[in-house]
């Protein structure tokens, strides 16, 4: 994530922090020793463009985060249920309605993505599926 967010960054030639929805203690500590690693290593330090280490918080108190749920919970999840569990598993969470989600809104999430190449032509960034079942990948979700 932080990886694309800087690449974000350079793109706009700008700078970020990143605020992080909390997990627990341990976990959001491991991270931010992680990143802190990263940014400050004498050989090839990483990510010049964040200001800081990730903050983490809850999203009750931070509308960017409650946001983030939002688009998740509302749309890409319900979306994605539908387009790679659709004949694998039958529940409450995959909804046949979720195709009219995937229409309408659809094509401007695929918009909202930020993606780039990596050095060696690969691209990275945006949703990213994994669908082990079907080996289908997230372009489906925008169709």
């Amino acid at each position: 994530m932080y990886s694309s967010f800087e690449n974000y960054l350079a793109s706009k030639t700008s700078v970020g922090f990143c605020i992080a929805d909390s997990r627990d203690h341990l976990k959001n500590v491991s991270v931010a020793h992680s990143i802190f690693t990263q940014k400050f290593r004498a050989s090839s330090p990483t990510y010049a463009r964040m200001l800081e280490l990730p903050t983490f918080g809850h999203s009750e108190n931070h509308a960017g985060l409650q946001l983030c749920d939002i688009v998740c919970s509302a749309l890409l999840y319900p979306i994605a249920a539908e387009v790679y569990c659709t004949g694998h598993v039958s529940n409450i969470h995959v909804q046949p309605g979720a195709a009219a989600l995937r229409q309408r809104f659809g094509p401007a999430i695929k918009e909202m993505q930020f993606r780039y190449r990596e050095p060696l032509g690969k691209w990275n960034g945006g949703i990213v599926v994994s669908d082990p079942i079907g080996q289908r990948n997230a372009s489906l979700l925008f169709q």
